[in-house]
């Protein structure tokens, strides 16, 4: 009988190999895990200054992988010692010293050629490298955790040389890209690489890293979004407006859900200035990061699928990031958040409601969109709950008065950035273009405020 011998995993002559130690696995996975936690950070860092919606669209992805990554690893350590090496401090300085410098990234050009030219590729070879040494059997565990980060991170490197194909335009787009991937490559060979095993260089080009670094969180927008600065969005009262038609309001649901990249935005912020939080808590909210980041994308489908330029038709302003960024601490901008969440709770008036209008229209796109978005707000209810209310030991009705004080506060705030861009009301247009009727909202008065988050009382 010659059945397959080792549940299929391998033969006996390839598990009669005895890889990596226990001690090697330990040490090597100390330190993707603590690399996978400053990519996570470098993302969260570039969300809000990097201007191109799709490179937004693909860090809130990896960020969110990065930091489950840095979960695998951590939990795979403790599994293999008791008690666990503490893993909240940089196991090699020389580590800290190649991001101190790839975040210094001079542009979207050499933010993409730093990170996925550079870092990327590296844990890459490193996650294969590390794979095909462990033994087959005895470190089956970590061989099929390495499996799935693989995958993920070769995903995210097809992404990351798309990107740079598409920003390289011009031999001086190509030097630039190559000059700087060099630059880091030197730091993070001086660092000994990902597994901590290669020669350093020589010598190492003069650090663009010589003050601490500040991170970025204005919001921006590339010069496509041509009404990036007018903050008037009547999609906000006509979604919930009693007699507009439903096709009206399922339009406004998916302007909304595009807005939504500015949730991303103001989230990079929360979680970046976090301080003493569990692991647990960077890869929940990363999560819903990203989840917010998806929301954006179904409405971008949406109008993709009508033929709509939602680029420049749609007033896709940053203004929630804004206020909550520049305006408000990370516990009150998270206080907002979370009112808005429970505001979507309720069935009449929340996401089970928003998901009605667009059955009720008879939307297959924009329901199953809704659909998915409600579910997604159901988790984010339960996030808010465990590292706002739990964490912070503070009660939901205290959260909420808070989060609806600032909300109504900062509305004020966008005053002073009304200047870069024209008020209007763009809406009635807008309508008729796209659905080739009058809107219902004749008495629309201009405001900027998002009357969702009152409904949390």
């Amino acid at each position: 009988m010659s059945l397959p011998t080792l549940a299929g995993l391998c033969t006996y002559e390839e598990a009669a190999q005895p890889g990596y130690s226990v001690a090697d696995n330990v040490a090597r996975m100390l330190r993707y895990a603590w690399i996978e936690k400053r990519a996570m950070e470098t993302q969260l860092y570039w969300i809000n200054p990097t201007p191109e919606w799709e490179v937004k669209e693909a860090l809130s992805l990896h960020l969110y992988q990065d930091a489950d990554h840095a979960r695998l690893f951590r939990e795979r350590i403790g599994e293999m010692r008791n008690p666990p090496p503490r893993m909240d401090v940089s196991p090699d300085e020389r580590i800290d010293r190649f991001f101190e410098e790839l975040w210094r990234a001079q542009g979207t050009l050499e933010k993409v050629a730093g990170l996925y030219g550079v870092l990327k590729p590296a844990l890459l070879d490193a996650y294969r490298t590390h794979y095909d040494a462990s033994n087959p059997l005895v470190d089956h565990p970590t061989r099929r955790m390495l499996r799935f980060l693989i995958l993920e991170e070769e995903d995210a490197l097809a992404w990351g040389r798309a990107a740079l194909d598409a920003l390289i335009t011009s031999d001086e787009d190509r030097a630039r890209a190559d000059a700087w991937a060099g630059h880091l490559r030197a730091y993070l060979d001086a660092a000994g690489g990902i597994m901590g095993d290669q020669p350093a260089p020589e010598s190492l080009p003069a650090p663009r890293a010589t003050e601490a670094f500040t991170p970025d969180f204005f919001p921006r927008r590339d010069e496509r979004f041509t009404g990036q600065w007018n903050f008037v969005f009547p999609p906000h009262e006509v979604a919930r407006t009693p007699g507009v038609p439903v096709e009206e309001k399922t339009l406004a649901l998916m302007c909304k859900r595009t807005l939504e990249m500015d949730v991303p935005e103001a989230m990079a912020r929360m979680i970046a200035e976090a301080e003493d939080m569990p692991w647990a808590y960077y890869v929940e909210m990363c999560r819903q990061l990203w989840d917010e980041a998806r929301h954006a994308m179904m409405g971008s489908v949406y109008f993709e699928s009508k033929g709509v330029d939602w680029r420049r038709e749609i007033p896709l302003h940053p203004g929630f990031a804004l206020r909550l960024n520049l305006h408000m601490t990370p516990l009150e901008a998270h206080a907002v958040l979370y009112t808005i969440e429970q505001s979507l709770m309720p069935a009449k008036t929340g996401k089970k409601y928003e998901w009605e209008v667009a059955v009720d229209a008879h939307d297959p796109l924009a329901t199953a969109f809704q659909d998915y978005d409600w579910a997604d707000e159901v988790l984010h209810a339960q996030i808010g709950r465990r590292w706002l209310l739990d964490a912070h030991k503070l009660s939901r009705d205290e959260i909420v008065r808070l989060g609806q004080r600032m909300a109504t506060e900062s509305e004020g705030a966008l005053q002073q950035y009304e200047s870069r861009g024209e008020q209007v009301n763009w809406w009635p247009g807008f309508v008729r273009d796209v659905l080739g009727q009058e809107s219902a909202m004749t008495d629309y008065t201009l405001g900027t405020a998002d009357p969702v988050y009152r409904a949390a009382e």
